[in-house]
């Protein structure tokens, strides 16, 4: 097994000395970017060196001057980082050198107080302080980031006092006809509303809605903690009518072990223990040995996204395969490591999508599919939504049955098979046919040549036949 060393500390006068002799430089991420780094080469002495990312996607480095550890005249690593951030700023360099981002994630409001009077920023302020001490790290993280990159910038500087029901409104709109940005991308052009798909508007809706609840929340809080009068502001603000899709991207058992055998090992025992158990990845990669049996004959979540630790029953097959994933490990030891020893930290991504490409499965299936092909099985096998719902951790099975809901039929057909009174006055004989029209629409792990999962929910039958069993039946 190779172990992937941690980046040593090249400020640290102990760590240059102990750095082994090699081709390639050490570096130090000074922003997603701009590094600085130490070439520790055979017979050579140590130099400090400087990198940029250039537009292009490449690196382009530069020399700055030897160390002070093996040169009488050398260079400090703070004399080293002086020489290499101002090279960032020279003209032929900063003319390459892509955009920098600060290293770690923004934990900042980025707005400062008005002096003008109360507005929707400084509403945001008394918001975000309550939500860091109130919300998960996790939560809280993802609101500061949709109030920094939504809110802030075409809400901030508004006065509550002439925030209306026209400015929220002139919000949604904007919110809903502006493409999501990826990652670094430039902005693309505003979409029409009317130009949108069901799909795309049901998505940006969503957002909307998440971020009309934390305005009017905020927006609210200050006129409760008496920063302000005015209530029209918070009342002013309404949801968007939406609906909920049912879930649709689910695996069949077929597919689940197609998509196994594709995987690398390390990232195989993660995708067995999602389908055994339903876990999220963030659940599964914080598990250690210590919680596999503890108290159930299944698992203990201690880190679950609610903030609230749960257990997760197993059967006996999922048992077994967590058992034998902690041979030879000690109580504190994480299960599921990578074929390095590193904890996963999102590096199950890249390998998932090659795993899912490879195995024939549709581009958008993602990890957290998983979890859904989990419900999505138990619920087509007649589990109550209720030991669903306590399984994946939901406080009740709201959101399971809109999710859901639509895959219990069978267990509803045989419920009413039970419980409906007849009308015909003999016994009813059904007609066989109804048994081959029941298989098609409900059966499991069938393959569509095409279209869009679940694959057991469509029809396989072919027009002639199906209108043979219509005029058969009636």
């Amino acid at each position: 097994m190779v172990l992937r060393m941690k980046s040593p500390n090249l400020s640290n006068p102990n760590a240059q000395i102990e750095l082994g002799e090699r081709k390639s430089p050490y570096w130090n991420i000074l922003q997603y970017g701009r590094h600085i780094g130490l070439e520790k080469q055979h017979g050579k002495p140590m130099m400090w060196l400087g990198r940029i990312r250039t537009k292009k996607g490449s690196y382009k480095q530069f020399r700055v001057g030897a160390c002070v550890q093996q040169a009488v005249k050398g260079l400090s690593y703070a004399d080293a980082l002086k020489l290499v951030e101002a090279r960032f700023t020279e003209p032929e360099i900063a003319a390459l050198a892509s955009k920098a981002y600060s290293v770690g994630t923004n934990q900042i409001l980025r707005y400062s107080p008005s002096k003008q009077g109360l507005t929707v920023g400084d509403a945001m302020i008394d918001y975000v302080e309550w939500k860091r001490i109130a919300a998960t790290q996790k939560n809280f993280l993802v609101l500061l980031s949709l109030i920094n990159h939504h809110i802030i910038p075409r809400l901030g500087d508004i006065q509550l006092a002439d925030f209306t029901g026209n400015v929220a409104t002139s919000f949604c709109r904007d919110i809903l006809e502006t493409p999501a940005a990826r990652g670094n991308q430039e902005a693309k052009a505003r979409v029409s509303i009317s130009d949108l798909d069901a799909d795309t508007l049901r998505k940006r809706k969503s957002t909307v809605n998440t971020l009309i609840g934390i305005l009017r929340l905020a927006l609210k809080m200050a006129w409760e903690n008496g920063r302000t009068d005015n209530e029209r502001a918070w009342q002013c603000i309404r949801r968007l009518p939406n609906y909920e899709t049912p879930r649709q991207i689910f695996l069949s058992r077929i597919e689940c072990r197609e998509l196994i055998q594709h995987c690398r090992e390390d990232l195989s025992f993660l995708v067995r223990a999602a389908l055994y158990s339903g876990c999220r990845i963030t659940e599964l990669t914080e598990l250690r040995r210590k919680d596999i049996g503890k108290d159930v004959f299944g698992l203990f979540i201690a880190t679950a996204k609610s903030r609230k630790s749960r257990h997760v029953i197993l059967p006996e097959e999922g048992m077994q395969f967590f058992l034998n994933m902690c041979l030879r490990k000690e109580p504190e030891d994480f299960i599921f490591r990578t074929e390095r020893n590193q904890k996963w930290n999102g590096l199950h991504k890249h390998l998932f999508k090659e795993a899912v490409r490879s195995s024939g499965l549709p581009e958008q299936f993602v990890f957290h599919g998983l979890r859904h092909t989990y419900a999505s099985q138990l619920v087509q096998a007649g589990a109550p939504l209720a030991v669903v719902a306590r399984q994946l951790g939901h406080s009740n099975t709201d959101t399971v049955s809109r999710t859901y809901g639509h895959l219990s039929s069978s267990s509803i057909e045989r419920e009413l098979e039970l419980r409906f009174a007849s009308l015909c006055e003999s016994p009813f004989m059904p007609d066989p046919k109804l048994a081959l029209l029941r298989n098609s629409l409900q059966g499991e792990e069938k393959i569509l040549p095409s279209g869009s999962w679940p694959k057991s929910n469509f029809s396989l039958l072919g027009g002639e036949l199906l209108q043979d069993l219509k005029h058969g039946l009636s």
